[in-house]
């Protein structure tokens, strides 16, 4: 037979794990800072939605959900998952990974997301 003291402690567990699941949503960078949580091997990561992108220049800028934009700067090597640069087009939900490198965000990867995924509603 279980106790009830037994049963609000699964109750309880499950309840921190489900707070624990939602508060891992979308990465977005506050007020221009990172969110410390999200910095992986020196790395950061931003999703959200192309504001700009420039093949010519090598620059796009990615603006989260929460409204922060990220200016990222890429070459043709960039690893690109789910397509290519030249598949990007504005609005386009995206995943960005980049380094910031003598003052500049350098993209690391890119994926490319589906239209209303994460941050692409």
């Amino acid at each position: 037979m279980v106790t009830a003291d037994r049963r609000w402690s699964g109750i309880l567990q499950l309840f921190l794990c489900v707070l624990f699941s939602l508060s891992l949503g979308c990465v977005a960078p506050r007020n221009g800072m990172p969110d410390p949580e999200k910095i992986v091997d020196h790395t950061l990561t931003v999703t959200g939605k192309i504001q700009k992108i420039s093949l010519e220049e090598g620059l796009m800028v990615v603006a989260s959900s929460k409204g922060d934009r990220v200016s990222l700067k890429f070459t043709g090597q960039t690893p690109v998952e789910g397509g290519s640069m030249r598949d990007i087009a504005k609005s386009q939900p995206v995943k960005a990974v980049y380094a910031v490198e003598a003052g500049q965000n350098h993209l690391v990867s890119l994926e490319i997301l589906l239209q209303g995924s994460c941050s692409g509603n």
